[in-house]
């Protein structure tokens, strides 16, 4: 029987205290990729790290955390406040909302689970804090205010929603809790605006709103690929005949989409200022509809069940073909508390 430590309200402790309560729940999560590459001399492979954060929002070992800390790794581990590391698989995950939920190996006896608070009530000027490992610096606390809840209505695969707030957050940050007073969680850090590299006060998080409807209420099973949105501008600079596409950077080995037959990359490249790996299909089209209909895309995976199978319409090395990835059993995901009216 596992000891729980769930976190109430906090609202009247000074915000040291609200900071020492919820920091329990707060992990450090490592990854490693392996990197298979092609050059002159042949195909070489090399192993590269990773760290980011995320945090225990269910007793019996469910973490939230960002997609892109862990949808290329080959190893996950999380690393908790006073328990052993334990390794952790990818049960769902969504590049477009930028989310992913982990399910460790082996719970702390003492677990801490932090309470999703309720996004939608949050307000310009309301104080938050976060708690993450910025350049590897582990349990690190820095606070500031929200900014502005911003809804992105562009098309493309990217997240809908997204709090702006001025609290610093740094490479490592990515994945962990933004608290309110009541040390609920309200978003997870995703990305920065910046020219420098370094925070300069435009963090952007997903609010919990987002989490509890991707990763809980509809979540879908995980088949093993990451992909990033190649657009139209892109495409006609690497002379590729699209309007727009997926480009399929890794797949992960013996998952649902590499038995199915998608190919990742093995090219590593520098556009942009950003790393891509090329070689990897473009995929055009999922379940018939465009990549830059995400909405759309979004809909048809929700409505489909176990066995079915997900339709790509792809690019294989300048040939068109179709790939069908059948959807594999999703594992049972608990229900989270409600959130309480204020």
């Amino acid at each position: 029987m596992l000891a729980l430590a769930l976190l109430a309200p906090l609202a009247a402790l000074p915000l040291e205290q609200v900071v020492q309560k919820v920091d329990g729940s707060v992990v450090t999560v490592r990854i490693a990729q392996k990197k298979t590459t092609s050059g002159a001399g042949g195909k070489s492979v090399s192993i590269t790290t990773g760290t980011g954060s995320g945090v225990v929002v269910h007793p019996d070992g469910w973490i939230v955390t960002a997609a892109h800390v862990v949808d290329e790794a080959d190893l996950i581990e999380v690393e908790f406040v006073d328990a052993p590391a334990s390794t952790a698989e990818i049960v769902t995950l969504s590049r477009t909302e930028d989310l992913a939920l982990l399910k460790v190996d082996k719970v702390p006896k003492k677990v801490v689970v932090a309470p999703l608070g309720d996004s939608e009530v949050l307000k310009p000027g309301m104080r938050l804090f976060a708690i993450g490992a910025p350049l590897g610096l582990t349990h690190t606390v820095t606070s500031g205010v929200v900014s502005a809840l911003r809804t992105d209505t562009r098309k493309g695969p990217h997240p809908s929603r997204l709090l702006q707030t001025d609290v610093p957050i740094n490479q490592g940050n990515s994945g962990g809790p933004l608290f309110n007073e009541d040390g609920e969680v309200v978003g997870i850090a995703s990305f920065i605006a910046s020219k420098s590299g370094g925070s300069m006060g435009l963090n952007f998080a997903i609010p919990t709103s987002t989490v509890r409807s991707r990763l809980f209420e509809a979540p879908l099973p995980w088949i093993g690929v990451s992909v990033r949105f190649v657009s139209k501008e892109f495409a006609e600079v690497m002379n590729w005949p699209v309007e727009a596409g997926l480009l399929v950077e890794k797949v992960k080995d013996d998952g649902a989409a590499d038995k199915a037959g998608l190919h990742g990359g093995m090219i590593e490249a520098e556009i942009g200022g950003s790393t891509i790996i090329l070689g990897g299909d473009l995929v055009l089209r999922v379940n018939g509809f465009a990549t830059t209909d995400s909405k759309a895309i979004g809909k048809s995976l929700a409505a489909m069940q176990p066995g079915d199978s997900i339709k790509y319409d792809v690019l294989c090395a300048g040939t068109a073909k179709t790939i069908e990835v059948p959807l594999p059993k999703l594992p049972k995901i608990p229900t989270l508390t409600a959130v309480k009216s204020k």
